[in-house]
């Protein structure tokens, strides 16, 4: 089976233009760009930088303001991240079932699910309970070990 061909970097900065005009494009090359700008799910503001490069995968980091952690949280202490603990990128999907790939719009998908997870992320930090769903790190592995989140 043919590998998806991938959207190229000057197609996904008009997509994200034309779609969230708030993310700027800030470097950009022929292979990978990097947006940075403010999205607001419900209540907080939140400065983002999307990191994509052609065959590799996106990576979402919010800058400000910084996420807050809740120390003693059964499902850790900032849910659906990945390492390193003071520069995360954050869990939008999983890679491991194909639900992302160079031939979709980031615009699309990563933004839209960079809204969702910061949505879960503010009711995460009012109820303690992560709804988003999905599989992340268990609290105790060491971050190899996987777990459904219903």
């Amino acid at each position: 089976m043919m590998e998806p061909r991938p959207i190229l970097i000057k197609d996904q900065i008009a997509a994200m233009k034309a779609t969230w005009p708030a993310l700027k494009p800030r470097q950009q090359c022929f292979e990978s760009a990097r947006w940075v700008g403010q999205l607001r799910p419900q209540f907080q503001r939140y400065k983002v930088s999307i990191d994509y490069r052609l065959f590799d995968v996106p990576n979402v980091r919010v800058l400000t303001p910084e996420l807050i952690r809740l120390a003693d949280n059964e499902e850790g202490q900032l849910p659906h991240v990945y390492p390193p603990a003071n520069d995360p990128t954050l869990c939008l999907y999983d890679p491991n079932t194909g639900e992302w790939d160079g031939s979709m719009l980031l615009s699309q998908t990563i933004v839209l699910w960079t809204l969702d997870w910061l949505s879960c992320y503010e009711l995460w930090l009012m109820t303690g309970r992560w709804t988003g769903g999905g599989r992340h790190p268990t609290p105790h592995s060491e971050g190899t070990d996987l777990e459904e989140v219903q």
